[in-house]
């Protein structure tokens, strides 16, 4: 009897709401008043903040959300802390919010402004800051708490590896991003980080790095998906007619497969083949 109280007990309390208080994530700003909001958000209750935004931060392998507001008169700040399970999900969830106009902040690894925002990520934490009372804080002390903020977060620095075995001649500005699930329209395709290229950034290379099971698995997922009078299996690589994507070049080389797209000049897709294969480890 004892032992089913204590699992109705546990089994309750993991179905109430987190609540936090005073967690360390938010920095003194002098001359401002800190809130620290007392509920955290988690993946079974995003959506009662941002509704039609939660299921792209799900897809991220969304973890938890802590929001503070820092008030001074009339001038309130909001700052919200998306912290996802991975490096490679934060950069995803960023990049998918990111807009190649905004332009850029020198602020934890990769940052953007608009209007009244500033946004950044930082190790695991994807954080947004805005002015949030009716009168706007201007620019300058927006980018000082931002700065706050990533020094009291304290995460390591970088944008994730795979990016940096893209080549970066050619690589249209901001194209680079993460797409964790159903990559090119299909459930088997995931993990896959892509950039763009060419004069119009019409190419689209992208590498995806699991272990060679998992690729070898995707791989013949596709295979059997498409068509065999569509494969042409060459010395090294696919040229596959896929037929919602048009032609895809795909080389596979242990646990990576490399992909380029929206070109069917082969001498130009194969340079980037040839090109990303070479630098995986």
């Amino acid at each position: 009897m004892i032992k089913r109280l204590l699992l109705g007990a546990l089994l309750f309390a993991a179905t109430l709401p987190l609540f936090a208080a005073d967690t360390g994530l938010f920095p003194e700003i002098t001359g401002w008043k800190v809130h620290e909001d007392e509920k955290v958000y988690t993946s079974g209750d995003l959506w009662e903040l941002i509704n039609g935004a939660a299921d792209i931060f799900l897809s991220y392998y969304f973890q938890d959300l802590h929001i503070a507001e820092y008030t001074k008169k009339d001038l309130i700040i909001r700052v919200e802390l998306y912290r996802h399970n991975s490096l490679a999900n934060t950069y995803g969830i960023y990049t998918a919010e990111r807009m190649p106009d905004y332009p850029q902040v020198p602020v934890g690894s990769q940052g953007y402004k608009s209007q009244g925002v500033v946004n950044f990520m930082t190790g695991n934490y994807y954080v947004k800051i805005m002015s949030a009372g009716a009168k706007e804080v201007d620019e300058n002390t927006l980018a000082l708490v931002a700065e706050k903020v990533d020094a009291q977060l304290a995460q390591p620095k970088g944008l994730p590896d795979e990016i940096k075995l893209l080549p970066a001649e050619g690589m249209v500005s901001l194209s680079d991003s993460y797409i964790a699930q159903n990559f090119l329209g299909y459930s088997f395709f995931r993990s896959a980080f892509s950039a763009r290229y060419g004069n119009q950034g019409e190419i689209q290379l992208f590498l995806i790095r699991l272990t060679p099971e998992e690729i070898q698995k995707m791989l013949d997922q596709y295979k059997a998906l498409v068509k065999e009078d569509k494969i042409q299996q060459k010395e090294g690589y696919y040229v596959i007619q896929d037929p919602y994507n048009g032609t895809v070049f795909l080389m596979q080389k242990a646990g990576s497969l490399v992909g380029v797209l929206n070109t069917n000049d082969e001498e130009t897709a194969l340079g980037y083949l040839k090109e990303v294969s070479e630098r995986i480890p």
